[in-house]
C-alpha cells in the first residue's frame, strides 16, 4: 500500500462524523518545528488539514500564503464532509515497525542525509465524501509528521482522489468538479 497502516485496529482515534468538524486538541507527545517554530498542539481538521495550535474550520480555499497566517499541512484542503461518507483517523506513534518504514522512506529519498524517525503522527481521511455530494465518491490520502528531534519530515500520500470540489465552493454535487478546487501544500504563518 502507498498509505502507512491506519485504523482502529492500530489504535487510531476517529474524527467525529460533523461538516467541518475537526479533533480535540491534539498534545504532542514530541514537539514539532515548523518553519522555525516549535508547536506542542495540533488539530486534525475534517477537510484535509493538520493545523497548529488552532482548528481550521474554513472549507472554500484562499490561494497561499493566506492573510490570517494560520500555520497548517494541507494533505488535500477542500469541502469534505464525512457525514455523508468516510472517516479520517490520527494516531500518535513511537511503533518501531512504523518508525522503520517512515525511516526507510525518507532514506530512499534523500539518502546523503542519515535519519531515524523516533516519532511520528499519522492521519488518514478514508474515501471521505465532499459536502453536497449525490455520489459515493470518496477521496483517500495521508499525512505524516515525524521527526528524530532534529530533523523534522512532512509525508504525503495519496491512494485514491476522485474529487476536488464541494458544493459550497461551486462544485458538481454529482462528479465532485468544478468551482474552486482542492488544494495541496502547506502554510509556515
Amino acid at each position: 500500500s502507498l498509505l502507512y497502516p491506519y485504523g482502529p485496529h492500530q489504535g487510531n482515534e476517529t474524527n467525529p462524523k460533523h461538516d467541518d468538524g475537526m479533533s480535540e486538541a491534539i498534545a504532542l507527545s514530541v514537539p514539532f518545528t515548523f518553519y522555525g517554530k516549535t508547536y506542542q498542539t495540533v488539530f486534525v481538521n475534517n477537510n484535509g488539514v493538520i493545523s497548529f495550535n488552532e482548528p481550521v474550520r474554513q472549507y472554500t480555499l484562499d490561494p497561499f500564503p493566506l492573510v490570517d497566517g494560520h500555520p497548517f499541512v494541507a494533505p488535500y484542503w477542500a469541502d469534505v464532509d464525512n457525514v455523508l461518507g468516510g472517516d479520517i483517523f490520527y494516531r500518535q506513534s513511537t511503533d518501531s515497525a512504523l518508525l522503520a518504514d517512515i525511516s526507510q522512506d525518507i532514506s530512499q529519498y534523500f539518502p546523503k542525509n542519515p535519519f531515524t524517525v523516533t516519532w511520528a503522527l499519522v492521519a488518514t481521511w478514508d474515501h471521505v465524501a465532499y459536502y453536497g455530494s449525490t455520489s459515493k465518491m470518496g477521496n483517500t490520502f495521508q499525512a505524516v509528521l515525524t521527526t528524530d528531534s532534529k530533523m523534522f519530515y512532512i509525508i504525503l500520500n495519496y491512494w485514491d482522489i476522485q474529487w476536488t470540489t464541494g458544493a459550497a465552493s461551486d462544485g458538481d454535487t454529482e462528479t465532485g468538479l468544478g468551482g474552486i478546487p482542492a488544494h495541496v501544500g502547506w502554510e509556515g504563518g
